[in-house]
């Protein structure tokens, strides 16, 4: 008789490697912040909401078409809708999005953080290899998107969109951790499928 793992895991993840993909596209904008600090700042508004409304499509895509428990999570579907919403207002409004950008970005880093953090305990507690990397990348998002949230008018512009890249680059390396973990899981299935 199989076991409860298998049974969940033979629920292979369809598109593990969407995970990877929006890991790449943050680190680059990560890194492209970093590298042009001096870009304006409704400019950085712009780049940012397209980055958000990129990364919610991909996952909500990932979980929807996933029967798998570490990825169809109504929490991360929510989230994802949530990306997909302001990455809109960012990118159609960018004006009124540059006076309220650090309260936007703060929160969603802190959501985001929150996210893939109950995503890496959840495949921390199955014993997925790796996973621990994932919860500490989701640390970092989270400290940086409290002190955003805490300090917006303290910490001034230079400071905020280097600390967003920071966040950028470590939910980036979180996602591309998710899909390795999740590769993992899917091989697992495999060889159990095979060996029944």
């Amino acid at each position: 008789m199989r076991n409860d793992y298998s049974e969940r895991s033979e629920r292979l993840v369809s598109y593990w490697w969407l995970s990877l993909i929006a890991g790449v596209v943050l680190i680059a904008i990560g890194f492209f912040v970093i590298a042009n600090p001096a870009a304006s700042y409704l400019s950085f508004a712009v780049w940012f909401g397209v980055a958000v409304m990129f990364s919610g499509i991909l996952t909500l895509v990932q979980s929807l078409s996933s029967n798998n428990r570490y990825v169809r999570r109504g929490w991360l579907i929510l989230a994802s809708i949530v990306d997909i919403i302001i990455g809109i207002i960012l990118v159609f409004n960018a004006i009124f999005s540059a006076f309220i950008m650090p309260i936007l970005l703060g929160a969603w880093l802190l959501y985001r953080g929150v996210a893939t953090l109950m995503q890496g305990i959840d495949l921390k507690s199955h014993s997925v290899r790796g996973s621990g990397w994932m919860i500490f990348y989701s640390a970092i998002v989270i400290i940086v998107g409290l002190a955003v949230l805490w300090m917006p008018g303290t910490l001034g512009v230079e400071a905020v969109i280097l600390f967003v890249a920071i966040a950028f680059v470590s939910y980036g390396m979180s996602m591309i951790t998710l899909g390795f973990r999740l590769l993992d899981v899917h091989r697992a299935a495999k060889r159990v499928g095979a060996q029944e």
